[in-house]
């Protein structure tokens, strides 16, 4: 089988597989047919994209088919398994894989299994999604009044005076501590006659006012007696007590200095708390003033600014995250003059519409020229002849490209050489004309490389090309008529067919 046999039928194989893909993706695959469609309505869908995960338990389920604005809620259409059956009472939310991972619309099954939402139904109950930037803006007006609170009580236990003020206080509370533990151990045993002489007392009158109210009557009748007695008795037990108070009076006289010098360190306590308390208040003053660093911090909205910049600027590191945009795309080129084939496989990486970078590589079958002197002697006469040969070279491209409404610039290196180009889009997203300026440095004093080609998309992922390569080439050899054929893919559609290919152990 000859070379030409074997590359065409590589070809056709792999344009099989490259329609059968791109079939598989696009709207003639039949993806959107499968299973059946459900809708829910959310407040916000932000970050959310189509063709998204729909999992219940953590189980893919569905895809998002479609995204759109209803009124002023975002209602999701939804594609659901058809093996898969969806309770009335389920509840939808948005989740995210990780912190900054892809979203998902996450359903909670309900409790009513016995009835399911029909095709075409609608899930009723919703969770809103999470706000991160709430959540950060929330986390840092938490984080500031901390940092308020233990600065100023820093600023206030933290000076020479309000420390001396609370080890003060505390050697205080130890003595007073100290008094007190002395004061009950001394009297520990009295304490315990008395608690038990109570619980036997309690024990006592229970059993009397249970067994014998007969007799409690009887002993009430004697104590209404014996208070008459009290009654008669009472000047000399006035007396007895007025012994008993001198006898106290002179307890209290053996032990006045211990009790002055208690009072007196009490008194000098709460003189230094209410110090404490008045430092406390200065600072605080200090503070409202903008008066020292704790004052500028907390009434200076410079550090609230630097703040809310910085949070800021993280926002705009996210949605710059969010916005890159990826696009794989692989093209083949019929050389008609040389019946030769080229390849294209290029990544274009698209932070925003106007701009992007394209990396592609290139296998060209007259990638490398060699040239040769050869010396032929016919007759006795020498003649010296310059032979050309090109070899097989795999090339590289890096491109960046800058978008000016339907017209693109692009320039950096074209083939493994430095060039530039220019794209122009006759049709939206669908006919793209353009042109090909590089190798400005060619061997044998030949003229630079151009090529004029263009594209038109049958369907959203596979396009047709054609065009003159090498147009002002004097050497028929190079100058050639071509076309082709293509396939691209975005995000979405490589996570498509990523998802579809069956993983075997």
């Amino acid at each position: 089988m000859s070379r030409e046999a074997k590359v065409g039928i590589f070809v056709i194989l792999g344009l099989v597989i490259l329609m059968y893909f791109t079939f598989r993706v696009s709207k003639w695959g039949g993806v959107a047919a499968r299973g059946y469609k459900l809708t829910v309505d959310f407040e916000s869908a932000a970050g959310l994209e189509p063709k998204a995960d729909v999992k219940m338990a953590g189980v893919p389920v569905g895809k998002v088919e479609e995204i759109r604005l209803v009124g002023d809620r975002a209602r999701l259409d939804l594609r659901i398994d058809g093996k898969t059956r969806i309770p009335v009472d389920s509840v939808a939310s948005i989740q995210t894989q990780g912190l900054l991972g892809e979203k998902y619309v996450e359903i909670t099954p309900g409790k009513r299994s016995d009835q399911t939402l029909p095709p075409g139904g609608r899930v009723a109950n919703t969770v809103p999604p999470l706000n991160l930037d709430e959540m950060i803006r929330k986390f840092s007006m938490m984080s500031d009044d901390i940092k308020r609170f233990t600065e100023t009580l820093s600023g206030t236990l933290g000076t020479e005076e309000g420390k001396q003020a609370l080890a003060e206080i505390i050697r205080n509370i130890r003595e007073a501590s100290a008094v007190l533990r002395n004061v009950s151990t001394a009297n520990e045993d009295r304490l315990n006659r008395i608690l038990a002489n109570v619980d036997r007392l309690s024990t006592d009158l229970q059993d009397i006012s249970s067994v014998n109210k007969e007799d409690l009557r009887a002993t009430m009748a004697n104590f209404r007696a014996f208070s008459q007695t009290l009654k008669e008795q009472t000047p000399g037990l006035a007396s007895k007590l007025e012994t008993m108070g001198d006898q106290v009076g002179g307890v209290v006289g053996e032990n006045r200095e211990n009790i002055k010098e208690s009072i007196a360190n009490l008194k000098q306590a709460f003189g230094k708390l209410d110090n404490t308390l008045s430092a406390a208040e200065r600072v605080m003053a200090k503070i409202e003033r903008g008066e020292g660093t704790l004052g500028k911090l907390v009434n200076d909205n410079t550090t609230v600014g630097s703040l809310n910049d910085a949070l800021e600027g993280i926002n705009r590191y996210v949605r710059k995250t969010e916005s890159l945009k990826t696009f794989l795309d692989y093209r083949l080129e019929y050389l008609a003059e040389s019946s030769e084939y080229k390849h294209y496989v290029n990544l274009r990486l698209q932070p925003s519409p106007d701009k992007y970078y394209l990396i592609g590589v290139v296998d060209d079958p007259r990638g490398k020229l060699t040239s040769q002197s050869v010396t032929t002697t016919t007759d006795g006469v020498t003649s010296r002849q310059q032979q050309d040969a090109y070899s097989n070279k795999l090339k590289i491209s890096a491109q960046v490209a800058k978008r000016f409404y339907g017209l693109t610039l692009r320039g950096g290196v074209i083939e493994s050489t430095g060039g530039v180009g220019a794209d122009y889009e006759v049709i939206p997203e669908k006919l793209t004309v353009g042109i090909d300026a590089f190798d400005f440095a060619r061997k044998g004093n030949r003229q630079p490389h151009l090529k004029a080609f263009g594209n038109y998309d049958i369907v959203k992922n596979l396009f047709i090309t054609g065009g003159v390569d090498d147009i002002i080439s004097k050497d028929k050899n190079l100058r050639s008529f071509f076309f082709g054929l293509g396939i691209k893919f975005a995000d979405d559609d490589l996570k498509t067919v990523l998802g579809a290919v069956p993983l075997r152990p």
